[in-house]
C-alpha cells in the first residue's frame, strides 16, 4: 500500500511539473524594442515563384477583427529538442533557402508571439518587418513563413477614438500609406485597403488595391491630385486607376472635383506621366491657349504642341499657333545642361502674318514675316578657356506683334554676343567674339509697324600679352624704376551694317570738289538699307576690316611736395587696313579718288602726364546734433601731346597742291586710309590739356543715444559734384571742348538724385543747312550770350519704399524641405521677375525723369515722365500689383497695368487688366488664369507669374 502511494505521488509531481512547464511556455514576455539593421542596397531581388492571389486569401484568414490568441504551443523545436520561448523580442530570423533570397528580420515594441504549429509570428506595438529593400511598419503584423506572407493593420485606440499605427509599406524609394495590407514575399503580390502614395508631383489615393508581380497597382475608387493636404482642394475622381510603377497613371472615365463639388464634364480616359528623377520632364502634349485679338488677327489657338524629354541633359518642345485670318507661326525651343560644365537654351520662332483688313486681302498685301532667334549659353568657370553666348536676334516688328511680355514689347533695342576667351600660360591671352546690335526703328503712322531699323554686325578678335615689369623679374628691391610695366595688344574688327555712313562732300567742308560719282542718298545724312540679301552687295562694299595694335605702358608714379601725385604716361597705337586710297588733281578745285586693294598700316604715339591731389575743408557748426560739415575737393589735370603724322616721312597722308575757285594755291594732306568725310582725326599735331574738379559734401552728426554721446555718424549730403573738359593748344579753332557737369546724391534715406548737364562755350549763328545753326570760333560770353549755352540737361529722382527687414534668424529657410532640383531652384533665383513672392508685405518704387535738349539754335525739347510700380500683399496669400505712369510731354498716361494674384495652396489664380495701353497698336484688355500649381513651387513658397499680353494691330 505504501509503495502504491509513493508511486502516485511521483506521478502527480511529474504531471504538475509538466503542467507548469507547459504554462511557462505560454507566458507572454514584454522586452524592450531592439533595432534591426537593413540589408545593403546592393542586394539582389527576390527570385519569386508565381502564386495565385486567391490562394493567398485562403491560406491566411482575415484577422482584422480577431483578438490575440489565448493559448499557444508550449515549446519550439530547435535542433531536434523542445525548448521554452523565453525571449520573443530577440532577433528571430526565418530563412528558407528553397523559397526566399533574403533574411526576414522582424521586431516589435510590445510583444512577439510565435505559434509553432501554425508557423506564424504575431507582433504587437510598433512592429516592423524588413525583407531586402522592402520594409513594413504597423501596430500589428502577422508573419507566416509557410506561405511567405505578411499581414499588417492598425489598432483602435479607445482613448483617442481612432485607428493608430496603420501600415506604412516601403518598397525601395517608394512609400505607401495604407489601412490594411497583405503581401507575399515570394510572388510580390499584395492586397491593400486604403492606400495613399506619392508619385511625381501628385499623390494617389484609393479604397481597394491589388498589386501584381511587376509592381503595378490596380486601384478602385481612386483619387489623383497634386494637393498635399489630407483633404485636398481638388482631385481627379476615377472608378479605376492603374498605376504603372514609377512611370504613369492610366485611368478610365474620370471627372474633376473642386472643393468637393464634382464638375459635370467627364473624360473617357486619362494618362498622367511621371517625370523621371534625372530628367527635366516627361514627353507629352502642350495644350494651346485660345482667345481673340479684337483688332488684330482674330481668334487664335496659340502655343500648342509637343514636349520632348529627350534625356536628362537635353529637352525640346515644338509649338505652333494659328489665327482665323490666316496668320500662323511655328517655334522650336530647347534647353540643355552638362553638370559642372555649362547650361543653355535655344529658341527659334517664325510667324507669317496676314492683315485682317479686307482691302489688303483682296489686293494680296499686308503679308509680313517675323522671326526670332534666341540662344543663351553659360559656361561654368573651369580650365583656361571659356565659351559663352547671349544671342537675341529678331525682325524689327517681332517684339511689337509676337512678344507677350510688356517690357519686351516696349523695348526698341536688342544686342547679341558670342565670345570665346583663352589664356595660355601666365602672360598670353586670346579672344574672339561676334556681336549683333539692333535698333528696331520707329513705328510708322501709315503702316503701324516699326521701320528704318538699324542692324550692326561686327566680328572681333584679339591677342595680347599681359603687362610685364622687365626690371623686376629677378629679385625686385623696391626701386622706383621697377614699377615700369609694358604689354602688347592686337585686335581686329570687321563690321557689316545696313547704315551707310554719312559723306560730307561740300566744298565748304573739303575745300575742293570730287569728280567721283557719290551716292547722293549718303550726302549729309545716313542711308538706311533694308537688311536683306538684296542689300548685301552695297553693305559689303561699305564694310571694311580694321586691325589695331597697341603697347600699353605704365610708368612709375611720383610724389611732388608730398601732396601732389604725378603720373607720366606714354602709349603707342596703330591700325592695319586692307585697302588704301589714291588722290589726283583733275582740274581747278577738282580731285579724283581711286580705291586700291592694298594693305597698309598707320600708327601714332603720344606722351603725357597727370597731376591730382585731394584736400578738405571743414565748417564746424557745433549744434545740438550737427557737429560739422566737411567739403572734399579732388582737382586733377592731365596733358597729352601727339606729334604731327601728316609728313611724308610717315607715309600716312598724301600731299596735293590744288588751286581753289578763287585762284589761290593751297596744299592739302589727305589720308590714304580714312577716305573722305569719315570725321576722324586729320593727323595733325595736338596738345590737349584736360581738367576736372570733383566735390563731395558730408555732415557729422552726434548719436541720438545719450549713452553714446561721444559717438558720431557721417551722412553724405552730396556724393559727387563734378565738372570737366579739355583744351587743345594746337587746334586752329574751337580749342575748348564742351563742359560737362555731373552730380549724384542721396537725399534722406530713400531719395536718389542723378543729374547731368552739357554746356557749349561757343557762339552759334544761323545756317540754312541745319536748324541748330553753325558753331563759330567765338566765345558766347564775348557775344553777350552768357557764359555758355545749354545743350542738354537731365536728372532723375527715384525712391523705393518697403517695410523694414524682419529678423530671420529664427525663421526656417525658404524651401528647406523642397523637392526641387538644384537646376530648378537656380532658375527661380536667376529669374525673380517671373515669380511672385508673397512673403514681401508691400513695395513701392517711384521715379521721375526729366530731359531738356537744345542743340545750338534749335527749339527746346522737353521730355518728362513719372513712373510708379508697386505691390501689396492684402493677406499672406493675396497680392495686388500695379504699374503706371504719366507722360507730361504727351499729357497722357503711360502703359498702365493692374494685377491680382491669389495663392490657393495648390492653385494659382491671377487677374490682369490693362486699362490704358498708350498706343493704337495695342488695345485695353484683361485676362484671367486659374491653374494647378506644381508642388515644387509650393515648397519654394513662390508662384509663377504669367505675363499679360494684348497684341493687336494687324
Amino acid at each position: 500500500m505504501l509503495e502504491l502511494k509513493r508511486k502516485a505521488i511521483i506521478i502527480s509531481l511529474i504531471l504538475v511539473s509538466f503542467l507548469l512547464f507547459g504554462t511557462m511556455a505560454c507566458v507572454k514576455q514584454r522586452p524592450t524594442r531592439k533595432s534591426v539593421s537593413l540589408p545593403t542596397a546592393g542586394s539582389k531581388d527576390l527570385v519569386s515563384k508565381t502564386v495565385d492571389s486567391t490562394a493567398i486569401s485562403k491560406t491566411l484568414p482575415d484577422t482584422a477583427g480577431t483578438k490575440r490568441p489565448a493559448a499557444v504551443p508550449d515549446s519550439v523545436s530547435v535542433n531536434g529538442k523542445m525548448v521554452a520561448v523565453t525571449d520573443s523580442a530577440a532577433r528571430d530570423t526565418l530563412s528558407s533557402p528553397d523559397d526566399l533570397q533574403f533574411v526576414v528580420k522582424y521586431t516589435a515594441r510590445d510583444s512577439t508571439i510565435m505559434e509553432t504549429l501554425a508557423k506564424e509570428v504575431h507582433m504587437y506595438g510598433d512592429a516592423e518587418v524588413t525583407y531586402g529593400t522592402i520594409n513594413l511598419k504597423a501596430d500589428y503584423i502577422r508573419l507566416n513563413w509557410i506561405t511567405n506572407e505578411v499581414y499588417a493593420r492598425g489598432t483602435y485606440d479607445s482613448t483617442a477614438k481612432k485607428m493608430v499605427g496603420e501600415p506604412i509599406f516601403q518598397d525601395g524609394g517608394t512609400t505607401y500609406n495604407t489601412k490594411e495590407i497583405r503581401y507575399n514575399f515570394e510572388s510580390k503580390k499584395a492586397i491593400i485597403k486604403g492606400i495613399i502614395t506619392q508619385e511625381g508631383d501628385g499623390n494617389i489615393r484609393g479604397n481597394k488595391v491589388k498589386k501584381d508581380t511587376e509592381g503595378n497597382f490596380y486601384i478602385q475608387k481612386a483619387m489623383y491630385t497634386t494637393c498635399n493636404l489630407t483633404h485636398p482642394h481638388f482631385y481627379i475622381n476615377a472608378p479605376k486607376i492603374k498605376l504603372v510603377h514609377q512611370k504613369q497613371v492610366i485611368s478610365g472615365p474620370f471627372n474633376l472635383v473642386i472643393s468637393d463639388v464634382p464638375l459635370p464634364i467627364a473624360l473617357p480616359f486619362g494618362f498622367f506621366p511621371f517625370p523621371k528623377k534625372k530628367e527635366i520632364g516627361t514627353s507629352g502634349i502642350i495644350f494651346p491657349t485660345y482667345g481673340e485679338e479684337p483688332n488684330g488677327r482674330g481668334f487664335y489657338l496659340r502655343n500648342g504642341g509637343y514636349y520632348f524629354a529627350i534625356s536628362e541633359y537635353i529637352n525640346a518642345q515644338v509649338t505652333g499657333q494659328i489665327y482665323s485670318t490666316g496668320s500662323w507661326g511655328l517655334g522650336v525651343a530647347s534647353t540643355y545642361i552638362s553638370r559642372y560644365r555649362y547650361n543653355g537654351s535655344l529658341s527659334l520662332n517664325f510667324n507669317r502674318n496676314r492683315s485682317s483688313d479686307e482691302i489688303d486681302q483682296l489686293i494680296k498685301k499686308g503679308i509680313t514675316n517675323d522671326f526670332s532667334i534666341q540662344w543663351s549659353h553659360t559656361p561654368k568657370p573651369r580650365g583656361n578657356s571659356t565659351f559663352s553666348a547671349n544671342v537675341n536676334v529678331s525682325s524689327n516688328s517681332y517684339n511689337q506683334f509676337q512678344e507677350f511680355d510688356t517690357q519686351k514689347y516696349i523695348s526698341n533695342v536688342a544686342s547679341s554676343s558670342v565670345q570665346y576667351n583663352r589664356t595660355m600660360g601666365q602672360y598670353l591671352r586670346g579672344a574672339a567674339s561676334l556681336r549683333v546690335n539692333q535698333n528696331f526703328g520707329q513705328i510708322s503712322a501709315e503702316t503701324g509697324r516699326r521701320e528704318n531699323g538699324k542692324t550692326n554686325i561686327s566680328s572681333d578678335f584679339s591677342f595680347g600679352v599681359n603687362q610685364i615689369a622687365p626690371f623686376a623679374l629677378n629679385n625686385p628691391r623696391g626701386r622706383w624704376y621697377e614699377s615700369f610695366r609694358m604689354g602688347l595688344d592686337f585686335s581686329g574688327n570687321y563690321t557689316l551694317t545696313n547704315v551707310l555712313s554719312t559723306i560730307d562732300t561740300s566744298y565748304t567742308s573739303l575745300g575742293f570738289r570730287l569728280t567721283n560719282t557719290i551716292d547722293t542718298a549718303r550726302i549729309g545724312k545716313q542711308e538706311i538699307l533694308p537688311f536683306n540679301t538684296g542689300s548685301l552687295p552695297d553693305m559689303l562694299k561699305d564694310a571694311q576690316f580694321t586691325g589695331r595694335y597697341s603697347l600699353p605702358i605704365s610708368l612709375p608714379n611720383f610724389k611732388i611736395l608730398r601732396f601732389l601725385n604725378f603720373t607720366p604716361s606714354m602709349s603707342l597705337n596703330g591700325e592695319v587696313f586692307t585697302k588704301q586710297y589714291r588722290y589726283s588733281v583733275a582740274g581747278q578745285g577738282l580731285i579724283k579718288m581711286d580705291t586700291l586693294q592694298k594693305a597698309g598700316t598707320q600708327y601714332s604715339y603720344n606722351f603725357g602726364a597727370g597731376l591730382n591731389t585731394r584736400f578738405y575743408g571743414t565748417f564746424f557748426v557745433r549744434g545740438k546734433r550737427l557737429e560739422a560739415i566737411r567739403h572734399t575737393v579732388i582737382p586733377s589735370m592731365s596733358f597729352t601731346y601727339t606729334p604731327d603724322f601728316t609728313g611724308d616721312a610717315f607715309g600716312f597722308y598724301q600731299r596735293l597742291q590744288i588751286t581753289d575757285d578763287e585762284g589761290t594755291v593751297k596744299e592739302l594732306a589727305l589720308s590714304k586710309f580714312r577716305g573722305i568725310g569719315s570725321g576722324v582725326s586729320n593727323g595733325k599735331a595736338s596738345s590737349v590739356v584736360s581738367f576736372s574738379l570733383n566735390n563731395s559734401f558730408e555732415m557729422k552728426l552726434k548719436s541720438k543715444s545719450d549713452t553714446a554721446s561721444t559717438q558720431f555718424e557721417k551722412i553724405s549730403l552730396l556724393d559727387n559734384f563734378s565738372l570737366g573738359g579739355n583744351y587743345n593748344l594746337l587746334a586752329d579753332s574751337l580749342n575748348l571742348s564742351n563742359i560737362t557737369v555731373n552730380a549724384n546724391a542721396r537725399i534722406g534715406k530713400n531719395l536718389n538724385l542723378n543729374f547731368n548737364m552739357n554746356l557749349d562755350p561757343y557762339t552759334y549763328v544761323p545756317d540754312k543747312s541745319s536748324t541748330a545753326g553753325r558753331k563759330i570760333n567765338k566765345y558766347a560770353i564775348t557775344q553777350g550770350q552768357g557764359l555758355a549755352s545749354l545743350q542738354n540737361l537731365g536728372f532723375t529722382l527715384g525712391t523705393n519704399f518697403s517695410p523694414k527687414k524682419t529678423d530671420s534668424k529664427n525663421k526656417p529657410a525658404t524651401g528647406a524641405n523642397s523637392t526641387a532640383t538644384p537646376e530648378q531652384r537656380e532658375f527661380v533665383e536667376q529669374h525673380p521677375e517671373l515669380y511672385v513672392d508673397f512673403t514681401i508685405p508691400w513695395n513701392v518704387s517711384l521715379n521721375y525723369n526729366f530731359n531738356l535738349s537744345k542743340p545750338g539754335l534749335s527749339k527746346t525739347t522737353i521730355i518728362q515722365a513719372v513712373n510708379v510700380t508697386g505691390d501689396l500683399s492684402l493677406t499672406k496669400n493675396f497680392k495686388i500689383t500695379a504699374s503706371t505712369g504719366f507722360d507730361f510731354s504727351a499729357f497722357q498716361p503711360t502703359i498702365t497695368q493692374l494685377s491680382l494674384m491669389r495663392d490657393l495652396h495648390c492653385w494659382d489664380m491671377s487677374l490682369s487688366w490693362t486699362p490704358f495701353a498708350g498706343s493704337r497698336t495695342r488695345v485695353s484688355n484683361y485676362s484671367f488664369t486659374l491653374k494647378v500649381k506644381s508642388s515644387i513651387l509650393q515648397d519654394l513658397k513662390v508662384s509663377r507669374r504669367r505675363s499679360f499680353y494684348d497684341q493687336s494691330a494687324y
